[in-house]
């Protein structure tokens, strides 16, 4: 997923002037990232990102997935994406400690003794509230 940065999204990620919000599924997520998957195996990433309409094929990916989705490559898609890129740093400082991993449960829970965790805080206030959630597709 750190791979998968486009400049567009880079430039807008910080940006708060729409306030819709949304929840998204796991299947909608799944599907996004099935998306994005696709998009880079027929060429639309390059090295500096994506090339220009990428979220407008996710949006045409997610209507396919999901006929009536409320679904906006702007700001549904890209904010998920950016939110992804900061969860996906913060979960890899977690998991770059020594004796952290996900737990044995399959729940796909961070598993670090408090003094880690206490460690990462310092380091990543994102972290905050990322240690007793499940993180199902991590490894996509």
């Amino acid at each position: 997923m750190a791979q998968q940065e486009s400049n567009e999204a880079s430039r807008t990620c910080g940006n708060k002037a729409d306030k819709t919000r949304r929840s998204w599924s796991l299947k909608e997520e799944e599907t996004l990232i099935s998306s994005l998957k696709e998009l880079v195996a027929n060429g639309w990433k390059s090295d500096n990102g994506f090339r220009g309409g990428y979220l407008n094929k996710l949006e045409e990916s997610m209507r396919r997935a999901f006929l009536g989705t409320d679904l906006k490559g702007n700001p549904h898609i890209n904010s998920k994406i950016c939110a992804w890129k900061k969860n996906y740093n913060s979960l890899s400082l977690m998991m770059g400690i020594s004796g952290a991993g996900f737990n044995v449960h399959g729940n796909h829970m961070v598993d670090l003794t408090n003094e880690q965790y206490e460690l990462v805080l310092k380091k990543d206030q994102n972290a905050k509230g990322m240690r007793y959630k499940s993180w199902p597709l991590f490894e996509a």
